[in-house]
């Protein structure tokens, strides 16, 4: 009579350490590059949901031939709070860049993140982005800078407009990986402590 002798096919004690200590190092160091994804995603989110709002706003006051104004609202209802706190846009009957209840809300920004902002700065000096009916600005070239949180200037972003109103990314040309606005100047963002 033969004996026969069955093995066992499974994993040892130590060949189980070794590739869990293998995973766990692994890991480890896939997570600071997925923190970084994770965290130009959420700024770039942000960045495109401003542009679609700012191109809509346009389009809808040439489409209209009517006044369109964009502004930082905390309430969603009125032209309050900051540009982080939310934003809305709005077709300006009245053309004063404030809203008045008779005039429809056509759509809301979300606010920021906390600690995130986001700031406006034109050539006019007004807290708000309107768009004429031809769908120019009144001499509103300027400027939106996002500055993320952490105050990293690496995920921060502009977005820029012209005189035409058309709105563009602010790109790095001097590579130094903060982006840049239409004169040029650096995006700066306050370092947070």
């Amino acid at each position: 009579m033969k004996k026969i002798i069955k093995n066992n096919r499974g994993f040892t004690l130590i060949e189980l350490m070794l590739v869990i200590t293998i995973l766990g190092v692994t890991i480890s160091l896939a997570a600071p590059p997925m923190s970084d994804f994770l965290k130009r995603y959420q700024a770039e989110a942000q960045r495109q949901k401003l542009f679609d709002l700012i191109a809509l706003s346009r389009s809808k006051a040439y489409g209209h031939g009517q006044i369109y104004t964009l502004c930082g609202s905390a309430d969603r209802q009125t032209c309050s709070g900051t540009w982080a706190d939310g934003a809305l846009f709005f077709a300006d009957t009245d053309g004063n860049g404030s809203r008045t209840s008779d005039e429809e809300i056509e759509r809301v920004m979300e606010p920021l993140p906390d600690g995130a902002s986001l700031t406006w700065s034109s050539f006019g000096n007004k807290p708000y982005l309107q768009f004429r009916p031809n769908g120019l600005t009144p001499n509103q070239s300027g400027n939106f800078s996002y500055c993320p949180p952490d105050g990293n200037e690496q995920y921060g972003w502009i977005i820029v407009l012209n005189a035409m109103g058309r709105p563009y990314y602010g790109r790095d040309n001097d590579g130094d990986g903060r982006a840049e606005n239409g004169s040029g100047e650096n995006l700066n963002c306050p370092t947070t402590v």
